[in-house]
């Protein structure tokens, strides 16, 4: 029996089906070259379009997620660096994607927060049974059940109910009221997330000082909510004091892609440029705490040049208009010294 070979039919129905419009001039050109070759099969055609750069803008890599108790191996620690549509592709962000409940390659900025968080404590040795994490302005992300899953032991901290109902957060859905929100995924056991994990509530810009000695710490796009760039400055600097020495901290916050000079600086939300986060990097050395190498490299790919517009509907939302500027994720890895850094 002779093999299938994909008809010009074809072609146009996969670019119906798979990009959701016609086909152009040349693509349809290009593809009629391949027919008239007869090397082209319908699975060779549906691989082509899925490897495409409009079809992964849109819908992101469709390969098979790694599975099993940790996340593949890789040659290469993440360091401080910006979301990009390579790295929530990667086979460890796709592992922690599916960890999380997520879709695995999903071109989100939010998603890719959550597995460079997982992935950075993972690569230094904190995702481990007995571990202890803090986690501040948790909301509802998924981050405190995962890490229930893995046995660590979890204080998780929000607003109180008061103070996110004034900033807006409980309408938005974005704050935690208690363990129930934690776990609604379902990622940790009940029992044991009961177990694992404390509730109570926390002001990021007046941390209690019976959060201490932590092995992890983490922040997930909130120090730009503090009211200042100052602010936030100030909180990442504090958070390190609740790591005992060794401990790593992991925050997420907003990048200014657009420029280094003019930015949102005081408001509800602000955007870091590159010279507030590397003066960042300056103070935490400057207390002797170990900052990876900072990386802006912001990504070439379609999704990555889409910036979303309100009300952020877009496929690709990996960067978004803030305050007239495009913004997207940027990950901060520290790493506590290993004896007292003189702050009180």
């Amino acid at each position: 029996m002779s093999e299938l070979k994909a008809t010009n039919e074809d072609v146009r129905h996969a670019y119906r089906l798979l990009l959701g419009r016609e086909p152009d001039e040349q693509g349809y050109a290009n593809h009629l070259k391949l027919l008239a070759a007869g090397t082209l099969s319908p699975e060779q055609l549906a691989r082509g379009f899925f490897g495409a750069s409009e079809f992964t803008a849109r819908f992101g890599c469709l390969v098979q997620v790694p599975s099993g108790p940790i996340p593949p191996h890789t040659y290469a620690k993440l360091h401080c660096q910006a979301c990009t549509q390579y790295q929530i592709e990667s086979p460890s962000f796709l592992y922690w994607a599916r960890r999380l409940g997520e879709r695995p390659g999903g071109l989100h900025r939010k998603l890719w927060e959550w597995c460079f968080a997982a992935q950075a404590f993972h690569e230094r040795g904190k995702l481990r049974p007995g571990m202890r994490g803090l986690g501040f302005a948790v909301g509802s992300e998924p981050l405190t059940a995962l890490f229930a899953s893995i046995d660590c032991d979890v204080v998780a901290t929000d607003l109180d109910q008061a103070q996110a109902a004034q900033a807006g957060w409980v309408e938005s859905n974005q704050h935690a009221a208690g363990l129930e929100q934690l776990n609604v995924r379902g990622l940790c056991d009940a029992d044991k997330f009961r177990q694992r994990v404390q509730f109570r509530s926390a002001d990021m810009r007046s941390i209690s000082t019976d959060l201490r000695g932590f092995d992890f710490v983490w922040s997930s796009c909130a120090m730009e909510h503090l009211g200042s760039l100052d602010h936030g400055v100030e909180f990442a600097l504090n958070a390190m004091e609740c790591l005992r020495p060794g401990g790593v901290a992991v925050h997420t916050t907003e990048l200014n892609c657009e420029s280094d000079t003019d930015t949102v600086e005081t408001g509800g939300s602000v955007i870091y440029r590159q010279r507030d986060l590397l003066k960042l990097a300056e103070q935490l050395r400057a207390l002797g705490h170990v900052v990876e190498t900072l990386d802006f490299y912001t990504g070439e790919t379609e999704a990555d040049r889409h910036v979303d517009e309100e009300p952020y509907g877009g496929k690709a939302h990996i960067k978004l208009r803030i305050g007239g500027f495009a913004s997207t994720s940027f990950g901060l890895i520290v790493t506590r010294s290993g004896g007292s850094d003189g702050r009180t």
